[in-house]
């Protein structure tokens, strides 16, 4: 295989499921919750300070859906519009997440012949990955109840095992097979 052949990649959208279901609901009523807290507050200090209060409480809500969609969303939405991002390139394997479509933060880069085991993270091999004693676990999957979801593992430099999980494609599975025949088990991937 050459450098044209011997690359793949696979970028993924978290699913909307658990804790990052949850820190959507949040940011979503951050979103329509602060203009209404502000209009209460202005309210209730209103009765103290007089109506210019409740003027400015009533002028602040059309500043705040004009500038939400323009400014605040694109600044803070990005932490919970995330994308999980697989890449098999000269021989490494690396796990990114992206945030808002345009911030890429790289979870780890290894070499795949430095890799222990990759195996299918189903059937017989799921109890495997779960008893594994990681000192780091990443998992750079949609959701991790796929069908297409691998795990691979090994020992780092500063001697800290690592547990990585990833959606497999034929392809990757394909690269990683030449790369490090030894680990890698490949059932039906994308």
């Amino acid at each position: 295989m050459n450098e044209i052949t011997n690359h793949a990649e696979l970028t993924v959208e978290k699913k909307k499921e658990g804790l990052y279901l949850f820190k959507r609901i949040l940011m979503w009523s951050f979103y329509i919750g602060l203009p209404v807290l502000l209009f209460i507050i202005f309210a209730i200090i209103s009765e103290v300070g007089g109506p210019d209060l409740v003027m400015a409480s009533i002028l602040f809500i059309p500043i705040w859906i004009f500038l939400c969609p323009k400014l605040v969303k694109p600044i803070t939405f990005m932490y919970v519009d995330i994308e999980e991002k697989m890449d098999v390139s000269g021989g490494t394997l690396t796990l990114s997440k992206i945030l808002g479509k345009r911030k890429e933060i790289p979870y780890i880069a290894v070499k795949v012949a430095d890799l222990e085991a990759i195996k299918p993270y189903r059937g017989e091999y799921k109890a495997e990955a779960d008893e594994y004693k990681a000192d780091r676990r990443i998992e750079c999957v949609a959701t991790m109840k796929g069908n297409d979801v691998y795990y691979a593992y090994y020992t780092d430099e500063n001697a800290k095992k690592v547990l990585m999980f990833f959606e497999g494609t034929e392809k990757a599975l394909k690269v990683m097979k030449f790369l490090n025949s030894e680990t890698v088990v490949v059932e039906t991937a994308r």
